[in-house]
């Protein structure tokens, strides 16, 4: 029997939401997408997931879609937080939590210095996945 795709991320574990939302980060040209594993003493969340935007219109569109795609497959946020000021928004999943700053914003919090370097997930997969379903050169 045919899983129900419309519902895939409804009862995945936190790590495939998290590449989810990263996935369609990069799919929609956010700049510096980072996946953090937040390690299991952390009480807030299991995975934070940071991007830039290129201006505040795009920090809502990156925000915007990934609500979207990812409630598509299944999955609501808890809430959304920043949507007035456009500079940071976080979309909060409880165990994912995502992060869309503008540039001057990312800059000035420095959120990822938080979270150690060997914490980083390896999306390197992802970002190869969306370059070929994208690539104009394919024969």
């Amino acid at each position: 029997m045919e899983e129900n795709k419309t519902n895939v991320l409804e009862k995945a574990d936190s790590l495939t939401l998290a590449k989810a939302v990263a996935s369609v980060l990069i799919e929609k040209k956010a700049i510096d997408v980072r996946v953090y594993n937040a390690g299991e003493g952390n009480s807030v969340t299991d995975y934070y997931v940071n991007a830039t935007g290129r201006s505040s219109t795009n920090v809502m569109a990156l925000a915007d879609e990934v609500v979207y795609q990812v409630g598509l497959l299944g999955r609501e946020p808890d809430h959304t937080e920043g949507r007035d000021g456009r500079a940071w928004v976080l979309v909060d999943y409880t165990d994912v939590v995502l992060n869309v700053f503008d540039k001057q914003s990312r800059e000035f919090y420095n959120f990822d210095r938080l979270l150690p370097e060997e914490s980083l997930v390896d999306i390197s997969h992802i970002i190869a996945e969306v370059d070929a379903k994208f690539d104009i050169n394919k024969n």
